[in-house]
């Protein structure tokens, strides 16, 4: 196929074009699938912008699920866990935390006896300074963020 372009003529071979509208196909199929995935609105010039937030609401709440549902999820997961009495299961729920480091944890309580502080974790090899950022947050030792309703069992 030959055609002019700014005054220089072309030549391709009917092969490449034929090549090259099957790449375009496939581009614009990829390009459909992605943004059907991630849930991309193409821009509606027809409505106005409050139809379309009340959309994106609505999405976003089909998506997640009803309110109930969510709870019922959450409630599943412990807010904190004492790392002085839990088993393996327990501690692999934490960001960071496999059933290796679970267990070195575990040996460590076993050898040295319950943890006094949080920070005294960093102490379990292979649980390093990073690995403390993910987790701190959400462990706990003993009675630590909790009062106790009586203190005189702490005697």
């Amino acid at each position: 196929m030959k055609f002019k372009f700014l005054g220089i003529e072309i030549t391709i071979r009917k092969d490449y074009i034929f090549i090259g509208i099957i790449m375009l196909v496939m581009i614009l199929i990829l390009w459909g699938w992605y943004l059907k995935t991630n849930h991309v609105e193409v821009f509606d010039a027809g409505k106005n912008q409050t139809d379309k937030q009340t959309q994106t609401e609505v999405k976003q709440y089909e998506d997640k699920g009803s309110i109930a549902d969510n709870i019922a999820e959450d409630s599943k997961e412990p807010l904190h866990i004492n790392i002085n009495t839990a088993d393996i299961n327990t501690l692999t729920r934490l960001n960071g935390i496999g059933e290796v480091k679970a267990k070195a944890i575990i040996e460590y309580r076993q050898q040295n006896g319950p943890f006094r502080t949080i920070e005294e974790i960093k102490n379990v090899k292979g649980i390093g300074e990073a690995t403390f950022q993910k987790i701190k947050d959400r462990i706990i030792v003993g009675t630590e963020g909790s009062k106790p309703y009586n203190t005189d069992l702490l005697k």
